[in-house]
């Protein structure tokens, strides 16, 4: 039986992207081959372990399984040398839920690990959830974990409610019509209606919440024009909005259709607005929280994090909660140089265990 160390090493150097996880997949399914549980995929190249241990309850263990599309350039013995890296912790969250099969018989609950691709991009929570896989199980409970730099090494972090933001990434398309710029009678300019749909968004936006409401509306890149004496026939624009309360993202949307609304009717350009990466806020369960802490089996988060994680689908399903699992002050996720400490990985296991058995208040 592998340890959690060899587990750990073995997905370093097998990295794979968004929902491309096969050899990962294989990987999990061979350990887990090892134990008395029903493998399942929900979707392709995922990965579920049921333990039955004929209680009511369910509950779940989830890791992401995905990598990231870069040249790992570390000094690792088991660097991964495929042009992709685990440089966002995933080997280590993998690892630590393999090791948490070991001890599902002393569950007061049955247990479900699940091990889901497509984390970083396109999600792969949403379309494992859209199976209705889940419905054949009574979950009480899924729970999830993160490794994260700056937060002190091996300690266990969350918090009630807010605890990452829900974010998109977004496109405006704006099309005019091209004309030299001695003849502006005969064009459309899609960059000066772009410049206004921008101005007018980031204005509204700033005004239509007060300081209590987190908000943030971010328009990234701007590309149009081909000549400085042509009047731009388009523009495209990419940005992102983030927020906690998903009656903040309703609101910012609609501030920017009504402004794309005016460009055309003022303009006589066309627009055309996508949302291409959306993964809502994680949003903890307050109860399971509260369990926990008054438990002292996790420290509470000071803040929310702005960055996204779709975790936050899983609220949907079942109470959840999410951790932060400290590093200490390492180099940054998603950096190419990124490794950690692998001791910590078996304070996250600690964690696990005391979860098999800890009493869920609802």
């Amino acid at each position: 039986m592998p340890t959690i160390i060899e587990n750990r090493r073995n997905l370093h150097q097998i990295p794979e992207i968004e929902l491309t996880t096969q050899k990962t997949a294989q990987y999990i399914e061979n350990i887990l081959d090892l134990y008395d549980c029903k493998i399942d995929h929900p979707i392709p190249n995922s990965v579920t372990a049921y333990f039955d241990n004929k209680k009511e309850n369910t509950i779940v263990f989830r890791s992401d399984m995905d990598a990231l599309p870069m040249e790992e350039n570390t000094d690792l013995e088991f660097k991964s040398t495929n042009g992709c890296m685990h440089a966002c912790g995933h080997d280590g969250h993998m690892a630590m839920v393999l090791e948490i099969a070991k001890y599902t018989k002393e569950s007061n609950y049955n247990v479900l690990l699940l091990f889901q691709p497509g984390e970083e991009k396109p999600g792969g929570a949403k379309p494992i959830i859209d199976t209705q896989f889940f419905k054949q199980f009574n979950i009480a409970a899924i729970y999830g974990t993160h490794i994260y730099p700056e937060l002190e090494k091996g300690k266990v972090y969350t918090r009630p409610n807010e605890m990452m933001a829900g974010g998109c990434e977004f496109e405006i398309l704006v099309k005019g019509k091209a004309s030299h710029a001695a003849q502006p009678q005969n064009g459309i300019n899609a960059l000066t209606a772009c410049v206004e749909i921008l101005q007018k968004s980031l204005d509204q936006e700033e005004k239509a919440f007060d300081n209590n409401t987190f908000h943030l509306l971010h328009f990234g890149t701007f590309h149009s024009g081909q000549a400085f004496n042509i009047i731009a026939d388009q523009a495209h624009v990419r940005g992102s909005i983030r927020y906690y309360d998903p009656k903040v993202f309703d609101q910012i949307v609609n501030i920017i259709e009504q402004n794309m609304n005016n460009a055309i009717k003022k303009y006589k350009v066309q627009v055309n607005f996508k949302v291409n990466h959306h993964y809502p806020p994680v949003l903890n369960n307050e109860e399971l929280f509260h369990t926990l802490y008054k438990n002292n089996l996790v420290n509470k988060l000071d803040s929310p994090v702005l960055i996204s994680e779709d975790f936050g689908y899983y609220r949907n399903v079942a109470p959840s909660i999410f951790f932060f699992l400290g590093t200490g002050d390492t180099i940054p996720l998603h950096s190419n140089k990124f490794t950690f400490d692998e001791d910590i990985l078996k304070k996250g296991v600690e964690l696990y265990r005391k979860l098999l058995t800890t009493k869920i208040p609802f």
